[in-house]
């Protein structure tokens, strides 16, 4: 789990996982950023149908936590509040 916040150790997934590991990592921060190069990446691996199943999940995550943080949603599932009390 933790190469997954390591572009680096992304190499350590086989290449299908590592073309829609990269696809994501593009959509989610900035989808100007997904460029043909990684698009065709994701033929060699992936059919059509594959490719909008992994561009639904990746939308909706990225919905979703935008979402809760914004309407302050703590899916923590502690009693901590949301945001730590401030040092005024």
């Amino acid at each position: 789990m933790l190469a997954l916040d390591r572009e680096a150790d992304w190499d350590l997934f086989d290449p299908p996982m590592k073309a829609a590991l990269v696809y994501a990592e593009r959509m989610g921060r900035d989808a100007h950023r997904v460029t043909e190069k990684v698009f065709d990446e994701m033929r060699k691996h992936y059919s059509d149908p594959e490719i909008l199943e992994i561009t639904c999940v990746v939308g909706l995550a990225s919905y979703w936590n935008r979402f809760t943080t914004a309407l302050r949603i703590d899916l923590s599932g502690t009693d901590e509040p949301y945001d730590p009390p401030s040092a005024e």
